[in-house]
């Protein structure tokens, strides 16, 4: 974690990131086809991954590793823009896409930054990894900066409801596939050893509400700053009337 390897990784998908937005914004592309193409993008991607997933049965053949099953947050998010393509009912579609908008940039940014398949460039798994989740990003930061998903304070607490019933069906699934490890969501252990402060050294329960509680802290940090531009802009229109 943030060797060399791993900065020039975070460099190349952020410069990638940067010109790819001001490309669409620059052309004007629509929003339609960035949508469709950041889905076949993401499909091929996914696919890739579950083929560098499967392992052998004890019965014969090929099964996908349970570990690798997608009840990941990033896996879900993805498939939450494939369901985005077949949504007509406007509203419905504007609640999905200000749900991805934290889920992609905290998500799938924190993936970057604990990149759990390593940084080694000969790997088909690294890249795969750094693809995927930076492809992730881009589309959270374009449906926030440009196609403007909706990330009000009243937003704010209806995705903290969505975002619980993400994480009830994870712990349902870790419950289900404890024999396998999984650990989805990171809800039976921290991502990491040694975190200073998401850590099991005082229990599981601590650590689960400490999880809970900074997942809500990050999730209201993305919201902030529309929040904050939202209050000034209609306190400038006040002030206008006035």
């Amino acid at each position: 974690m943030f060797t060399s390897g791993h900065f020039i990784w975070l460099l190349v998908i952020a410069a990638v990131i940067a010109a790819l937005l001001f490309t669409v914004r620059r052309c004007k592309i629509p929003a339609l086809w960035v949508q469709r193409t950041s889905t076949v993008v993401l499909v091929i991607l996914k696919l890739f991954h579950l083929s560098l997933s499967m392992k052998e049965s004890v019965h014969g053949g090929l099964v996908i590793d349970q570990t690798q099953l997608s009840f990941h947050l990033c896996s879900i998010m993805i498939y939450a823009v494939i369901l985005s393509n077949f949504i007509k009912n406007e509203r419905v579609l504007s609640r999905i896409k200000s749900f991805m908008v934290p889920c992609l940039m905290i998500g799938a940014l924190m993936a970057l930054l604990i990149p759990t398949e390593g940084v080694d460039p000969t790997m088909p798994r690294v890249w795969q990894y750094m693809l995927i989740h930076g492809a992730l990003v881009f589309y959270g930061l374009y449906l926030a900066l440009i196609e403007k998903a909706d990330l009000s304070i009243r937003a704010y607490g209806s995705n903290l409801l969505l975002m619980s019933g993400v994480m009830m069906v994870a712990f349902l699934m870790n419950s289900v596939l404890e024999q396998y490890g999984t650990n989805f969501l990171f809800l039976r252990l921290p991502p990491m050893e040694d975190l200073p402060i998401l850590n099991l050294n005082n229990g599981w329960y601590v650590y689960f509400v400490t999880l809970v509680a900074v997942a809500c802290l990050l999730l209201f940090l993305v919201h902030l700053p529309f929040i904050i531009a939202q209050a000034v802009k209609a306190h400038k229109k006040k002030a206008r009337r006035g």
